[in-house]
């Protein structure tokens, strides 16, 4: 998965950071190079956003991004979209809220047999 942490990326992340703090190494300005094209206006732009949330949901994510064999990132927004596309449903139609709250019992459903299954093991 991407997002495993990359020591050796790490180490010479440091040794050049040590490199330029001591004054070892210095950057040097290459005019000559080409200006990377910019995206086009309207084009989508990812925005990262630092969550704080408990180990135990962690852990679920972790696990189903591992069943899916996606990364955790990936299932982080296919979460996020699908819970926004619930709300949004709900808040117009009432029968949209009756399906909400069947899955709402089934995941409890799934939590406490997952509980139990771990509990015998």
């Amino acid at each position: 998965m991407s997002d495993d942490i990359d020591l050796q990326r790490i180490a010479e992340d440091e040794r050049i950071a040590r490199e330029l703090a001591s004054g070892d190494l210095r950057l040097t300005y290459d005019g000559t190079a080409e200006v990377p094209d910019l995206p086009p206006p309207g084009a989508p732009v990812n925005v990262i956003r630092p969550l704080r949330i408990p180990h135990d949901l962690d852990v679920q994510v972790r696990e189903l991004a591992e069943q899916r064999g996606v990364t955790i990132s990936v299932m982080l927004r296919e979460l996020i979209v699908a819970g926004l596309q619930d709300v949004t449903a709900r808040q117009s139609d009432p029968l949209a809220e009756l399906r909400h709250l069947g899955a709402a019992v089934q995941r409890v459903a799934d939590t406490l047999a997952l509980r139990e299954q771990r509990d015998a093991a």
